[in-house]
């Protein structure tokens, strides 16, 4: 017996788990990405992560991300699940994780302007290091070299970065701060000076505030021993041209110099002369200047000339000394100072140099000073004073006298006589003074009352007479006051004409006024009438 019956079954396809991942590096993260195909019938339902380093499952994330903590090879393994009775696929792969390379580089700080060497020090456990990337801080281009040096243009602080990558293509990085020490700034001040003068040196070096300067050595460029003072002076055994060099070294050992010319300038070497140095009172002397120098060129010249005077800036000169004694020398000390056109000075100093013998002093006095004609003695007394010797001339051509007080002296005509009086002393030093006597004329004069201007030859002009006449006006008037006649000569009369000569004056009594001026200045007028006959 047999019986059949037919049943529907179903039977489902699993999903095909696929997914791709790369290796990677230490402490970055693998990422896992799932293209798994769901079933036919059905669809995908869940997904199981292994990751192969003993973590646990991950059923959430389709795309993973996993950081392994180790380097090294692992298993991964995915298992997906359809909605139809769970249907699993797994598939498994493997994953490496390289390990991370350790950036580490060593270095020196350096002053400014020394290169600064870097040193890689980066290692990794597996592989090799292949790449280095250098940026030092200040803007400058990286550098790829492993061991790079490189000139920082500012002194500071840097931060200097170094990113090693390793054959796998992990990259680490590593930062360090690096000092660049400033150059101290050497400086000093000085000046030149005279030969026989202390040179002062003045440092005026300086470095920023990071560092200090901490020592200096100062070569004087003349043989000396190394001065290590800060500030210093120096005597120089001549003169000439130093060069003098300064060496300043920072407390780091960062060090600068500078070097300049120290000039020890020569001192003038004085000398003078003159034409003469002993004389009577005013002694004019002629100076001339005889300085020398061994280089550079003597620029100014100031004479003491002892007696209260100066001169400056002349080399040759002339001036005359006084003696206001009449008894005994005066002596004058002389002094020159000469300045180069360095500013160097000398001076010479002649004691005693010039010597100035006293004049006599002339003087004497005229009784009277002025007389006339008709008594004309003069008498005269000496007040010279310093005197051993006289002589007297009278200015009249007379005999001269020696004696200190002469006789009385007489003059034979009118004028004015200039005395003379030379005295000397013991150092034939002479004095001269002068007085100058006026003998003068006896001034006389007259004039007519009456005059006959009839042409025979008597009494025919009207006009007055004297002597000693220096100016003379004479003015003629009528009855009425009218002015018919003037003269301003003595010589010129009156010949009893009118109106410019062109008509007879009537016999009448006419008005006379004449003005005298006398040789002694002394004025007279002279008022009267004059009858005119014929």
């Amino acid at each position: 017996c047999a019986k059949a019956d037919t049943l529907s079954i179903n039977t489902f396809d699993p999903p095909n788990s696929l997914y791709t991942v790369n290796n990677t590096c230490l402490l970055d993260s693998a990422v896992f990405a799932n293209t798994s195909l769901s079933p036919i019938m059905g669809s995908t339902a869940s997904w199981s992560w292994n990751f192969g380093d003993g973590s646990g499952l991950n059923t959430t994330v389709l795309n993973p991300h996993h950081l392994y903590a180790v380097p090294g090879n692992y298993q991964t393994t995915l298992i997906t699940y359809s909605s139809n009775l769970a249907c699993p696929d797994t598939l498994q792969d493997s994953i490496t994780v390289f390990p991370m390379p350790v950036a580490n580089f060593g270095f020196t700080n350096v002053c400014l302007n020394v290169a600064m060497v870097f040193n890689d020090l980066s290692t990794v456990s597996s592989g090799s290091i292949t790449g280095w990337f250098w940026n030092f801080g200040d803007g400058t281009p990286v550098s790829i070299i492993q061991n790079p040096n490189h000139v920082y243009a500012v002194p500071g602080s840097y931060t200097v970065s170094l990113m090693v990558t390793t054959n796998n293509g992990c990259k680490n990085t590593v930062s360090k701060v690096i000092v660049v020490h400033a150059l101290p700034v050497a400086k000093f001040s000085t000046s030149n000076v005279c030969d026989g003068s202390l040179v002062q040196f003045n440092d005026l070096s300086n470095i920023l505030a990071t560092d200090t300067i901490q020592s200096w050595s100062w070569n004087f460029g003349d043989a000396s021993p190394v001065y290590n003072n800060q500030n210093s002076s120096h005597l120089y055994p001549a003169p000439g041209f130093y060069t003098v060099k300064l060496l300043v070294v920072s407390s780091f050992g960062c060090k600068d110099s500078i070097s300049k010319i120290s000039i020890i300038n020569p001192n003038p070497i004085v000398g003078f002369t003159s034409n003469d140095t002993i004389g009577c009172e005013p002694l004019c002397i002629s100076f001339l200047n005889s300085s020398t120098i061994l280089s550079d060129a003597n620029k100014k010249w100031a004479w003491d000339l002892g007696d209260g005077n100066s001169i400056s800036n002349s080399q040759s000169f002339d001036h005359c000394y006084t003696n206001d004694s009449v008894f005994v020398a005066t002596f004058y000390s002389v002094t020159l100072t000469v300045t180069s056109d360095s500013g160097c000075v000398s001076a010479l100093t002649k004691n005693n140099y010039i010597t100035v013998y006293p004049n006599p002093n002339a003087s004497f006095t005229v009784q009277p000073k002025t007389a006339i004609i008709t008594n004309p003695l003069i008498s005269i007394s000496d007040l010279s004073t310093g005197t051993n010797f006289w002589n007297w001339n009278f200015g009249d051509g007379s005999d001269t006298s020696s004696l200190s007080d002469p006789l009385p002296h007489s003059y034979a005509d009118t004028g004015a006589y200039t005395i003379t009086l030379i005295t000397s002393t013991q150092y034939n030093c002479i004095d001269t003074a002068y007085q100058t006597i006026i003998i003068e004329p006896d001034f006389v004069f007259y004039i007519p009352n009456a005059f006959t201007p009839d042409g025979d030859g008597i009494n025919d002009s009207f006009t007055g007479k004297g002597i000693f006449i220096k100016n003379f006006e004479m003015m003629i008037f009528d009855r009425w006051g009218n002015l018919i006649f003037f003269s301003d000569e003595i010589n010129k009369p009156w010949d009893g004409k009118i109106n410019d000569g062109s008509e007879i004056a009537p016999v009448d009594v006419y008005v006379y006024v004449v003005k005298i001026t006398g040789f002694n200045k002394s004025k007279h007028v002279y008022r009267g009438i004059v009858t005119l006959v014929r």
